[in-house]
């Protein structure tokens, strides 16, 4: 590891957020060296030893990415005195600090620490001695906390994060339970936390340790399959690979039960919360389908449908008129099909019916006071707006999710919409879905609509499958493509996949569908041609055309065409900002990776950079569009972005592009399943282009996805009870 040893000149940028620094240091040869990484403002007066790597920037030149640092014993006088008459101190002027160095010498701040009265030989008060000693060892113990962390292999960012966190209780917290931290920061799972137990002598049969290791299984392996429950047989494996060695459970299991920290149903392991979560929501839709108390006039549904289609000049098929009236006529409803189906004409005309019905006005401001129409995403509660011009939100903000991860509306305050009306419902986990319909009220009618043949939702749970297979709720299944559909030969090559009969046969370039058969090495320049050939049409690269890739990582994954794309096809390279392995320049095509909600921006949104700035102390932030909404990011910001010409499958879903570009390449052939492949073909509006191997998409149409391992259709046939848990604070670790 690499060394400097000096003073800090200035600093160039400090974030105080996370303290992420650019400072510039002078070393005891009186060079002028760059250094950047996460460490607090420390004192310009005392020298200071950093460890780190040094790399070179591209504009920046050389400069030492810092790992550590630590406070040298090679103190000056006047370092001293400058260091103790600074900013760190209030009260304390030149004249008092050299007082201080000539009366007890270089090691004054010892001695301070040691017998804070010895000040009084100086004249110095009470209050100011108290307060002296305080902001001494405040700022010594946080350079001592620091350095123990960085012994612990901890990145500065990391250790920055833990300071942050505890605070003066950085240490205990850490030697009380090293594991803590996989729940408490992110960035740490438990590979990092059990590196850090090991070097605090924590044995391998601890049971902090067992218990950890189970915890991780069931939250972090399981959630990442989708699953609410692993089997004893699958808990025992998956945790005796996290701890890589062959342990026996029983007393971690134990423990955790007493603990109540997990719960175990016949041969299900699940966190308790998410047990609890799953049995909540399925009293909640239990109570919510009672049809006894809900008197709806079908005849008279029946005649306005027929009213509707004659002012609107439209012929319902019977399954669309059914559709309206089973949805109208039950308190909760489920409506499924593909595309072309019709789903978007069964909710404007449910919609036209329940106006009529309850002589609403929809161009009343309270309307929406009666009526919600949400969706999971901002992008598909935008294009839900868009095909049925009525106001929408997404579930998150509709909820009234805030800053602090609390939601506004819940058990305790319900929402006062009458009829809610729940779009691309196959996107949503049982987390959110739990959080949504324990804030319905009662009396209120729900329908929900969705394709349960895309992919699950990117969150544990299944729950439009589980609610379909329950056999509880009525559902309409749409199986029929419409006559403005059956030409389209996107829908006619998503319904073969869908139902697993693609044939050879079907790999054939039709009117709105291109295939490229080409070699792996050269889907990239195909890519960029077909981008070309649609640019040069007038297609806009951030509008209209999108990039689909099933994998992040590799030279055909979604990084790679990223920063190809980003190369090939922004022109706006005058100004740039570099964050990690990423540079961003203005014009770039981004994506937000988080909820924000502070800044009204959520996980999945797409935006453009427009404008890239410095600030009145020369740091770099961009603005980036999202919509009608600009944002502000600054460089501590940048990991909740990254760049979207190329995005996953899954970050697709509930949203529709012109041209849609999926490579199809061997890489992928680990991830190739028929929910994959069918949620990206579904995905182009106007023209599908499909490059590579086309082989490859008969194996994906005949691979199904494994079942997820839920249980909520199993409890919506029982009539289990739950207790009552506070699901806002309760976390798997808050016992440790």
């Amino acid at each position: 590891m690499d060394k400097v040893i000096g003073k800090i000149k200035n600093y160039v940028f400090h974030n105080e957020e996370n303290s992420y620094s650019i400072a510039r240091l002078i070393t005891l040869d009186d060079q002028l060296v760059t250094i950047v990484g996460y460490f607090p403002k420390i004192s310009e007066d005392v020298i200071y030893e950093f460890m780190g790597t040094w790399v070179k920037h591209q504009t920046y030149g050389e400069q030492l990415k810092v790992e550590s640092f630590k406070k040298t014993e090679k103190q000056s006088a006047n370092g001293l005195i400058s260091y103790l008459s600074s900013s760190f101190f209030t009260g304390i002027g030149p004249k008092t600090a050299e007082k201080m160095v000539e009366t007890f010498g270089l090691d004054v701040i010892q001695k301070v620490q040691d017998n804070p009265a010895i000040l009084k030989e100086i004249g110095l008060k009470k209050i100011r001695i108290v307060k002296f000693h305080q902001q001494l060892i405040e700022n010594q113990t946080n350079e001592h906390i620091l350095v123990r962390l960085y012994s612990y292999n901890l990145s500065g960012r990391l250790a920055m994060k833990l300071l942050n966190k505890y605070q003066s209780l950085t240490i205990d917290k850490l030697e009380e339970n090293p594991y803590r931290l996989i729940d408490d920061i992110d960035g740490i799972g438990f590979i990092k936390a059990d590196e850090i137990a090991h070097k605090l002598g924590i044995e391998a049969h601890d049971i902090r340790r067992i218990k950890a290791a189970i915890l991780y299984a069931l939250e972090h392996i399981a959630y990442q399959n989708g699953d609410l429950y692993l089997t004893l047989e699958q808990l025992t494996k998956e945790t005796i690979g996290v701890l890589q060695t062959d342990i026996d459970l029983d007393e971690g299991i134990k423990t955790l039960l007493e603990e109540n920290r997990i719960i175990i149903e016949e041969n299900r392991y699940y966190l308790t919360m998410s047990y609890f979560t799953e049995t909540k929501l399925a009293e909640k839709i239990t109570k919510l389908n009672d049809k006894s108390e809900f008197n709806v006039d079908l005849n008279y549904v029946k005649t306005l449908i027929d009213r509707i289609e004659m002012t609107k000049d439209i012929d319902y098929t019977d399954i669309q008129k059914e559709a309206i009236s089973t949805a109208l006529t039950h308190k909760l409803s489920i409506i499924t099909g593909g595309p072309g189906t019709g789903k978007t004409t069964i909710i404007d005309g449910l919609l036209e019916v329940y106006k009529i019905y309850n002589k609403l006005n929809f161009d009343h401001p309270d309307i929406y006071e009666k009526i919600a129409c949400l969706a999971p995403t901002g992008r598909a509660a935008k294009r839900m707006s868009e095909l049925l011009h009525v106001k929408t939100s997404t579930i998150h903000r509709h909820l009234g999710y805030n800053y602090d991860g609390m939601f506004s509306y819940d058990e305790s305050h319900l929402l006062p919409q009458d009829l809610i009306i729940v779009d691309e419902s196959s996107m949503i986990d049982i987390f959110l879905a739990s959080r949504l319909f324990e804030a319905i009220k009662d009396q209120a009618q729900i329908i929900i609509v969705g394709d349960v043949d895309q992919l699950p939702s990117v969150g544990p749970g299944q729950v439009l499958s589980d609610l379909i297979e329950s056999n509880q709720i009525k559902v309409v299944k749409l199986d029929q493509i419409h006559r403005q559909a059956k030409d389209s030969h996107i829908i006619s090559l998503a319904s073969s996949v869908n139902h697993q009969n693609l044939s050879y046969d079907d790999l054939q370039s039709g009117n709105d569908v291109y295939l490229y058969h080409a070699d792996q090495q050269k889907i990239q320049n195909t890519i960029i041609n077909q981008v070309q050939g649609a640019l040069d049409k007038g297609y806009s690269m951030i509008d209209d055309i999108q990039i689909l890739v099933p994998m992040y990582k590799g030279e055909l994954g979604i990084d790679r065409f990223n920063q190809i794309l980003q190369d090939k096809f922004n022109v706006h390279k005058t100004k740039s900002i570099t964050f990690k392995d990423k540079t961003y320049y203005e014009g770039d095509k981004v994506i937000q990776l988080v909820n924000d909600p502070k800044r009204f921006i959520m996980n999945g949104d797409i935006g453009i950079i427009k404008s890239i700035e410095v600030n009145s102390d020369n740091e770099k932030f961009l603005v980036v569009t999202f919509d009608d909404n600009e944002v502000l990011y600054e460089r501590a910001d940048l990991d909740e972005l990254n760049l979207a010409y190329a995005i996953s499958i899954h970050k697709s879903q509930g949203s529709e592009y012109k041209i849609v570009m999926i490579p199809m390449v061997r890489n992928y052939i680990h991830m190739l399943k028929k929910e994959l492949i069918y949620t990206a073909i579904t995905r182009a509006k106007q023209y599908l282009i499909l490059l590579g191997d086309m082989k490859l998409l008969i194996y994906a149409a005949n691979h199904l996805s494994n079942k997820r391992q839920t249980t909520l259709a199993l409890r919506l046939n029982s009539d289990t009870q739950v207790e009552e848990i506070d699901k806002d604070n309760i976390s798997p670790y808050d016992f440790m």
